[in-house]
Protein backbone atom coordinates (compact mmCIF):
# COMPACT_ATOMS: atom_id res chain seq x y z
CA UNK A 1 0.00 0.00 0.00
CA UNK A 2 1.63 3.59 -0.70
CA UNK A 3 1.54 5.84 2.03
CA UNK A 4 0.66 9.63 0.01
CA UNK A 5 3.76 11.43 1.23
CA UNK A 6 3.33 14.00 3.81
CA UNK A 7 4.02 18.21 3.15
CA UNK A 8 7.25 19.58 5.13
CA UNK A 9 6.52 20.71 8.71
CA UNK A 10 7.78 24.63 8.50
CA UNK A 11 7.83 26.37 11.44
CA UNK A 12 9.92 29.96 11.73
CA UNK A 13 11.95 31.17 13.90
CA UNK A 14 13.68 34.85 14.05
CA UNK A 15 14.02 35.39 10.39
CA UNK A 16 14.17 31.99 8.95
CA UNK A 17 11.82 29.21 7.61
CA UNK A 18 12.71 25.51 8.70
CA UNK A 19 11.99 22.61 7.19
CA UNK A 20 11.35 19.22 9.01
CA UNK A 21 10.41 15.94 7.09
CA UNK A 22 8.54 12.98 8.43
CA UNK A 23 9.25 9.55 8.78
CA UNK A 24 5.87 7.96 8.17
CA UNK A 25 3.62 9.67 10.81
CA UNK A 26 6.55 11.03 12.94
CA UNK A 27 9.27 13.79 12.34
CA UNK A 28 12.38 12.43 10.88
CA UNK A 29 14.50 13.83 13.84
CA UNK A 30 11.87 12.19 16.00
CA UNK A 31 11.83 9.30 15.00
CA UNK A 32 15.64 8.65 14.35
CA UNK A 33 16.97 11.03 17.01
CA UNK A 34 14.93 11.77 19.66
CA UNK A 35 15.43 15.08 19.25
CA UNK A 36 12.69 18.28 18.51
CA UNK A 37 12.64 21.06 16.09
CA UNK A 38 13.21 23.10 18.83
CA UNK A 39 16.34 21.32 19.40
CA UNK A 40 17.35 21.65 15.87
CA UNK A 41 16.66 25.45 15.74
CA UNK A 42 18.36 26.21 18.95
CA UNK A 43 21.23 24.40 17.25
CA UNK A 44 20.85 26.64 13.76
CA UNK A 45 21.14 29.90 16.04
CA UNK A 46 23.26 28.89 18.77
CA UNK A 47 25.95 26.31 17.65
CA UNK A 48 29.43 27.01 16.30
CA UNK A 49 31.00 28.13 13.06
CA UNK A 50 28.46 26.06 10.09
CA UNK A 51 31.40 23.61 8.16
CA UNK A 52 30.67 22.45 4.43
CA UNK A 53 30.65 19.37 3.97
CA UNK A 54 31.50 19.33 0.38
CA UNK A 55 30.96 15.09 -0.30
CA UNK A 56 27.43 15.30 1.32
CA UNK A 57 26.18 19.04 0.01
CA UNK A 58 24.98 19.92 3.18
CA UNK A 59 26.17 21.90 6.43
CA UNK A 60 26.89 20.72 9.77
CA UNK A 61 26.51 23.04 12.94
CA UNK A 62 26.96 21.46 16.49
CA UNK A 63 26.27 23.18 19.84
CA UNK A 64 27.13 22.01 23.08
CA UNK A 65 24.50 19.54 23.13
CA UNK A 66 23.33 18.57 19.72
CA UNK A 67 24.45 18.66 15.80
CA UNK A 68 22.31 19.01 12.80
CA UNK A 69 23.17 18.64 9.09
CA UNK A 70 20.93 21.23 7.14
CA UNK A 71 21.25 22.78 3.56
CA UNK A 72 18.87 25.54 1.83
CA UNK A 73 16.02 24.97 -0.20
CA UNK A 74 16.06 25.58 -4.01
CA UNK A 75 13.11 27.32 -4.65
CA UNK A 76 12.95 29.61 -1.15
CA UNK A 77 15.65 29.57 0.74
CA UNK A 78 14.73 28.02 3.71
CA UNK A 79 16.55 26.12 5.97
CA UNK A 80 16.24 21.93 5.31
CA UNK A 81 17.02 20.00 8.30
CA UNK A 82 18.43 17.00 7.40
CA UNK A 83 19.17 15.44 10.33
CA UNK A 84 19.49 16.72 14.67
CA UNK A 85 21.28 14.08 16.83
CA UNK A 86 22.08 14.63 20.37
CA UNK A 87 25.99 15.01 20.80
CA UNK A 88 26.33 12.47 23.57
CA UNK A 89 25.34 9.62 20.66
CA UNK A 90 29.05 10.87 18.76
Amino acid sequence: MLVPRREARILEARGERFRFYWDGEVLHIEQRHGTTTDDAIATFFDGGPSQWDTEHRRYETLSETHGIYWARHAHDGSVIIISCWKRENI
